[in-house]
C-alpha cells in the first residue's frame, strides 16, 4: 500500500509523491533504547524485569550450599538487590552482599528484611 506524501519544494509550490508503506521505517532511535539495560538482563542474555535478582539468586546457588539460602529470597529494586529471610550468620549475610555487588547491574544490597537464626531454627 502507499500513502501521498506532501512537501514544499524551493520554489514554495506543492510536490506529491508516493510513499509506500515498505520504505516506512521505524525512527532510528539512540543506542540506549536498543540495548537492554544491566539490570534487566535475564539468565540467558535476554529481557527480563527480574533479570538482576535472578542473576544474583542463580549466583548465590553456585557459591553457597542449598540449605544455607533455602529460606532466603532474592528481589531487586532496579540496581538494588534486596535480600529477605533468615539466614544462619552475619558472616555469610556479609559474604552474600558482597558477592550480590559482583553481579552485573547490582549497585547497592539492602538486608533489612532479613533475619539471623540459628543452623538448628532453620
Amino acid at each position: 500500500m502507499s500513502s501521498l506524501v506532501y512537501s514544499t519544494n524551493l520554489e514554495g509550490s506543492w510536490d506529491f509523491h508516493a510513499q509506500s508503506k515498505a520504505s516506512d521505517s521505524a525512527p532510528d532511535f539512540p543506542s540506549f533504547f536498543k540495548t537492554i539495560p544491566p539490570e534487566r538482563v535475564g539468565l540467558n542474555g535476554e529481557y527480563d524485569h527480574s533479570g538482576l535478582a535472578k542473576r544474583v539468586e542463580q549466583t548465590f546457588r553456585k557459591q553457597f550450599q542449598p540449605h544455607l539460602i533455602d529460606k532466603l529470597c532474592i528481589t531487586q529494586r532496579g540496581r538494588v538487590v534486596i535480600l529477605m529471610g533468615q539466614i544462619s550468620s552475619q558472616s555469610l549475610l556479609d559474604q552474600m552482599a558482597e558477592l550480590a555487588l559482583t553481579v552485573m547491574g547490582a549497585t547497592d544490597v539492602e538486608t533489612f528484611g532479613v533475619r539471623l537464626v540459628e543452623l538448628a531454627e532453620l
